[in-house]
């Protein structure tokens, strides 16, 4: 299975909260850049999820982040 990219979030918090509700709904979600996001302040986080759960976690993400959300 392929992951494939959902989002790019600066802060923790957002991040965590995502995670949780996409966890929340089955979803397992992958962090890139976490480690050197911790180190370097105000290095973005990419969330990735497996491309099967695409259409839901970009549906979740809508709703709690529609700003992340461009046009299609």
């Amino acid at each position: 299975m392929e992951t494939i990219y959902l989002a790019t979030l600066n802060d923790g918090f957002p991040v965590a909260l995502l995670q949780d509700l996409l966890r929340n709904d089955g979803i397992e979600s992958f962090l890139k850049n976490e480690i050197v996001s911790s180190v370097l302040p105000g290095f973005q986080r990419e969330i990735y999820v497996m491309e099967e759960d695409y259409e839901k976690a970009k549906e979740i993400l809508k709703q709690e982040f529609p700003e992340l959300v461009g046009e299609e």
